[in-house]
């Protein structure tokens, strides 16, 4: 997560000279609440507080994804803190506005770098609404610079701030239509996370976390469909799925060995978002239909010619993406649909028994 600026109550302490024991003995006394941060080549963390109290902690690595919260990560930030190369900072914030950060500490990442080319912000919290979503949303520019960070709880925008050239970050509610009108009109990137915490209360104890779990690279195996029986015990859609399985798993890897592990997953989700409103038991935020791990996992209602023609469309829509993401790679569009078309022919006689030849046919012309 984007972490807010507030007020600089200390900056630049250098953790070869400070006492961060004392500091923080200091900061109760005075019924401080903000943040503490500390700064490493290699990693880097926060300890958060609300009148003097150490409430949470994130602890985070640079180089990769791995991060701490709770108890584990408020003692790594001490051990931390009795290295000489570090530096320190303290940053004001209002204890309402420590508590919102806290409470969105626990997440997922759904989305990553979603462009507003062909994502609006505002449709997406209406979905958002629709779901009763919790998590948050972190608005960058196209260079990759923070904008802002907006949180959402039981679908409803509760809070949010942006973080101007300099000074403190600014929050603000009463901005919010503004800022999404704004971020809906020009070209922006956005991520777009789920959050697991509850809302916080300071008698509890902090909780205990695991490392951010890491995303399985796509292998090259045969896939196994993991389903909820559909109505009537359909077994032709249960063939089909295994066969557009093996489709997806197909495209994944020959997409990610030209890239890098992910970029499928990545522009395929982009495509349901964009294919949501035809094709609603795609959409991503409902939690019907999930591709992952070379594995679709599916269980609401769909027709077989319905899901294929789905299936088909955001396939279709990927390889646009990809082409204007990996421009450099111009061949990659036109062998993902040569091996797509040679994948699907090898079920050519399934395909025409279920009653879906046709729609694959004419989905890949």
């Amino acid at each position: 997560m984007i972490l807010p600026k507030g007020e600089v109550r200390h900056q630049n302490l250098l953790t070869a000279y400070t006492d961060v024991s004392a500091l923080l003995s200091a900061l109760k006394t005075e019924g401080f609440s903000g943040t503490l941060e500390i700064e490493f080549p290699e990693k880097e963390g926060t300890i958060f507080i609300d009148s003097g109290e150490i409430l949470n902690a994130e602890i985070k690595e640079r180089s990769n994804a791995e991060r701490k919260i709770g108890q584990e990560a408020i003692q790594a930030f001490m051990t931390l803190s009795n290295q000489k190369n570090g530096v320190l900072n303290v940053y004001r914030l209002l204890p309402e506005q420590v508590a919102i950060v806290i409470n969105h500490l626990q997440h997922e990442i759904l989305f990553k770098e979603l462009s507003t080319d062909f994502t609006r912000l505002d449709r997406l919290l209406l979905k958002f609404k629709e779901d009763k979503h919790d998590g948050f949303i972190e608005v960058l520019t196209k260079e990759k610079k923070a904008l802002g960070v907006l949180f959402v709880e039981g679908g409803e925008p509760v809070e949010m701030f942006t973080i101007p050239e300099s000074g403190p970050s600014v929050f603000g509610r009463k901005s919010m239509p503004v800022f999404v009108e704004n971020v809906s009109k020009q070209s922006a990137l956005l991520n777009v996370y789920k959050s697991y915490g509850k809302m916080f209360k300071k008698e509890r104890p902090v909780p205990e976390s695991k490392p951010v779990a890491q995303r399985k690279p796509a292998v090259e195996s045969k896939p196994v469909v993991e389903s909820r029986p559909l109505p009537g015990g359909k077994e032709g859609m249960r063939e089909l799925m295994t066969i557009l399985q093996e489709t997806l798993s197909t495209a994944e890897r020959l997409v990610d060995a030209a890239s890098r592990n992910g970029t499928f997953i990545v522009t395929f989700k982009k495509s349901l978002i964009e294919k949501a409103e035809a094709f609603g038991f795609l959409d991503p935020f409902a939690g019907e239909f999930e591709y992952q791990d070379g594995v679709i996992r599916f269980s609401g209602e769909a027709g077989e010619k319905e899901f294929t023609r789905g299936i088909l469309e955001c396939l279709n829509t990927t390889l646009i993406l990809l082409g204007k993401e990996l421009p450099k790679n111009k061949m990659l569009p036109l062998k993902l649909i040569a091996e797509i078309k040679s994948s699907l022919e090898l079920h050519n006689d399934t395909l025409e028994r279920l009653g879906v030849k046709e729609v694959v046919s004419s989905a890949l012309q």
